[in-house]
């Protein structure tokens, strides 16, 4: 993908994407995700340029998911939730075109932004409280068919399957499954779209605060505090554990926000869930790394999850303990 030969051919295959005649020139390539590529592209036509970013999922994505995602897009920008707009669709290709948005998604350098401008971490907290607010009043009757995770019941027993697939045991992870069966929370009045992966490297942000809300892959039906959950799981905090939102803001001033812009904060699903997706995130290194050990993968990157995974036994243990 990085010398130019397979660059032009890549842009070659893109520009069917836009308006008849239009060229494609390869501006550069992000870091490669673990379920997509990202390109920045300029779009031309007659005399005009337009800048873009197009994404290619991975194969793991069927192409309907593509299709889905980018409904997702329009309905959520439609509703007032910063995304980029969508320009065009190719679901062969796997690929969402979209407009380029100005910011930085690299959650080191956003750290160290809100390092160097305090004020920019108390906005970004209230921009992340109303985004959330405002994904969780679309109507859901208006989307594309989802998953629907509402239920505590049936994710545990996801949960629990996921654990009886790996080779390696692992007792914390055991132990916390069965915490979540014995403390499920009462469910919400109503099942929300849920982003799914609402955190810093899924956020476009710069001086000004939150300006995109990016990767709507894992978007389902479920509780809406399994967003906020997430957002504020220790893993996402880059070293700032002082700050619970995200190493840059407060639960509080992120629930306010989030609250007065019509979301209903419950404060024990709010805990169930944060130790609901730390149980998950943890299952899911731990299955990226078996992928190495039983010689289906070897990537690195897949490799180095296995160092991870005592992280999130520490937090669920954290989270779980008594007295708290």
């Amino acid at each position: 993908m990085s010398d130019a030969a397979s660059l032009e051919r890549l842009a070659a295959r893109l520009a069917p994407l836009f308006e008849a005649g239009a060229r494609v020139s390869i501006r550069g390539v992000a870091s490669v995700g673990a379920q997509r590529r990202t390109l920045f592209v300029d779009v031309r036509n007659a005399e005009v340029a337009t800048r873009a970013v197009v994404q290619i999922m991975g194969d793991v994505l069927a192409a309907t998911d593509v299709e889905c995602e980018a409904a997702l897009l329009r309905k959520a920008g439609a509703e007032g939730v910063p995304v980029p707009a969508v320009l065009a669709v190719d679901a062969s290709l796997r690929a969402i075109a979209s407009e380029h948005v100005e910011g930085e998604s690299i959650p080191r350098r956003i750290l160290r932004l809100v390092d160097a401008t305090p004020e920019l971490g108390e906005r970004l907290t209230r921009d992340c409280g109303e985004a959330l607010a405002a994904i969780h009043r679309i109507g859901v009757a208006a989307l594309p068919e989802l998953p629907d995770l509402a239920d505590p019941g049936r994710y545990v027993d996801e949960l629990e399957r996921l654990l009886d697939s790996l080779s390696t045991p692992h007792p914390v992870f055991r132990l916390g499954v069965g915490w979540l069966r014995r403390h499920a929370p009462s469910p919400p009045e109503r099942a929300t779209l849920v982003h799914g992966d609402f955190r810093l490297g899924n956020l476009l942000v710069d001086e000004g605060g939150l300006r995109a809300v990016l990767d709507w892959e894992l978007a389902h039906l479920g509780d809406p505090m399994e967003d906020l959950a997430w957002l504020c799981l220790r893993t996402w905090r880059f070293g700032r554990d002082d700050r619970s939102v995200g190493g840059f803001g407060s639960l509080d001033r992120l629930r306010d926000a989030y609250v007065e812009a019509g979301g209903v904060f419950r404060t024990e699903a709010f805990a169930w869930w944060t130790v609901a997706r730390t149980v998950w995130w943890g299952l899911g290194l731990a299955r990226q790394v078996q992928a190495v050990l039983d010689g289906q993968a070897d990537s690195i990157v897949l490799a180095a999850s296995g160092r991870r995974v005592v992280e999130l036994e520490y937090d669920l243990l954290e989270a779980i303990r008594p007295g708290d």
